[in-house]
């Protein structure tokens, strides 16, 4: 009675200096056991100095939560000894780096190192090594398991606009499941992307690891290289190159993890370096729609990463010219030859939404801020015959366009950020598939109207627009894509930060 007085002075003293956050006062938070004691202390101090990363900040809270549920008895040790479970996470462990995570980060390692010091089924040698191989097993499967279910590196920390709405995930129910579960292997397995490019992308990264270290393989590619290039060049430079692939493979898996793992609806995904569109007819991954697509410059009008839900199609719209394209390139032009307005079929409109006559002194109107120009549909419309809006802060949009050549360049980043697209009355008809009457010759004549046409979809659909610099595909193949952008080499930055990356605040 007295002791467990003392113990409750002592924590809320903990408390009120900020060293432990306040606990509820129930049996369960009141550890019984010298052992159970030890791990609450670990906990309450957010460190654990035997660790790679001993700040506990990102893991905190879901420890104290799945040591408070098992009554702060161990989760990985039966009579000082571990459990199966253990060993088999921790044998899991040790092959993180096949899903493109980096061991070390995880205190492999050294909790393959207190396993070996356990000769022959033998206990732990003190209790305080008991202690610390429990703590150390589960803020390790702790942070695989949410690495491997949301990334290390939070998707708004990389890109702070970029938001997906997660389905919930109860990371302290997961710890102790897999600290009680027969498969530990499936347990990891069912916190990756259910993604078939994932998996994809994790073959190829085994393909390509195995490159980069067998001297053999390295040697046959060096020699087709030599072959298809024409050029000498030295096995370490193949070398470094490979490794390079292999660290823009993890760059990419991690970049997947951000993704939601499940679809109410089908997304619409636009992949920017690899200048791609894919609308996904079904929840079958290979029931797709694959069209080239041409996004935003480089270096003055990226398009940025984020995500957003078509609401509606506007057929034969106007195209309302933004204020820095009308100062920069529009005005400048029609000052020096008032007709440029009337060739590109471009109108000036009045704060009332009153065409206004094509004058000089409604250019000055335009300056000042009274009126705006916009472009009539038609042939010259440089939104073309149908745009697609979901609405966002960055006035982005997919549409059409009369800029047909674009398509064939191989790198295709020369819009003013918006996403032009190379088959817009393909995706109209998927996205108008479940309204009557939407066949493609209906949708033919509403992109050649002369005055527009809103039609809103029945439901909203996700649209992602993403950064993979890497693809893999089907047929085995690799396609590896320029980082146009300079995402990758800040989010390599990051992941080089180590833990607790982008904690406090976990959430994707």
């Amino acid at each position: 009675m007295i002791q467990g007085l003392v113990r409750l002075v002592l924590v809320a003293l903990l408390v009120t200096r900020g060293l432990v956050q306040p606990y509820r006062l129930d049996a369960q938070l009141a550890p019984s056991t010298p052992f159970g004691e030890a791990l609450q202390r670990i906990v309450a101090s957010n460190r654990h100095t035997a660790q790679r990363w001993p700040q506990l900040s990102d893991v905190t809270v879901d420890l104290r939560t799945a040591y408070t549920a098992n009554g702060w008895t161990p989760l990985w040790t039966q009579g000082g000894r571990p459990t199966s479970s253990a060993l088999a996470t921790i044998a899991q462990l040790n092959r993180i780096d096949t899903r493109g995570l980096d061991p070390s980060d995880y205190d492999v390692e050294r909790l393959s190192e207190l396993v070996r010091t356990l000769v022959a089924g033998a206990a732990f040698s003190t209790e305080a090594a008991a202690v610390e191989f429990d703590v150390m097993v589960s803020t390790a499967a702790l942070r695989s398991l949410r690495s491997l279910q949301y990334g290390r590196v939070s998707a708004r920390v990389a890109h702070a606009d970029l938001r997906f709405a997660h389905e919930p995930w109860d990371a302290a129910a997961a710890l102790r499941e897999l600290a009680t579960s027969a498969d530990a292997a499936q347990q990891f397995a069912a916190a990756e992307p259910p993604y078939q490019h994932y998996r994809l992308l994790v073959d190829a990264l085994a393909r390509y690891r195995a490159l980069a270290s067998d001297t053999v393989q390295l040697r046959l590619a060096l020699q087709d290289t030599m072959r298809k290039r024409g050029s000498p060049e030295s096995m370490s430079t193949l070398q470094r190159r490979l490794e390079a692939r292999v660290v823009q493979i993890t760059t990419t898996l991690e970049r997947w993890r951000w993704l939601p793992h499940r679809f109410t609806v089908p997304p619409i995904i636009v992949n920017i370096p690899a200048f791609e569109l894919f609308a996904f007819r079904s929840a079958n991954e290979r029931d797709v729609l694959r069209m080239n697509v041409v996004v935003g410059k480089a270096y003055n009008h990226k398009t940025p990463v984020f995500s957003g839900a078509v609401q509606y199609l506007i057929f034969s719209p106007y195209w309302d010219v933004p204020p820095s394209i009308t100062r920069k390139e529009v005005l400048p032009k029609a000052r020096k030859n008032i007709d440029y307005l009337t060739r590109n079929e471009f109108e000036i409109v009045g704060s009332n939404e009153q065409v206004m006559p094509t004058t000089y002194a409604a250019l000055d109107a335009v300056s000042a801020g009274r009126a705006r120009i916009r472009q009539r549909p038609g042939a010259q419309n440089a939104l073309g015959g149908v745009k697609f809006i979901f609405p966002n802060e960055f006035n982005v949009y997919m549409h059409d366009t009369p800029a047909q050549a674009l398509f064939g360049e191989v790198r295709r980043d020369f819009s003013h950020g918006c996403i032009r697209l190379s088959r817009p009355a393909e995706l109209a008809a998927l996205l108008l598939r479940d309204q009557a009457g939407w066949d493609s010759t209906h949708i033919a004549a509403l992109m050649h109207r002369t005055t527009p046409m809103q039609v809103r979809l029945t439901a909203p659909v996700p649209v992602h627009v993403v950064y993979a610099t890497v693809v893999a595909r089907d047929d085995g193949s690799v396609a590896f894509h320029d980082d146009i952008y300079g995402h990758d080499r800040r989010l390599s930055a990051l992941l080089k930060g180590g833990y607790p990356y982008s904690a406090p605040d976990r959430r994707p």
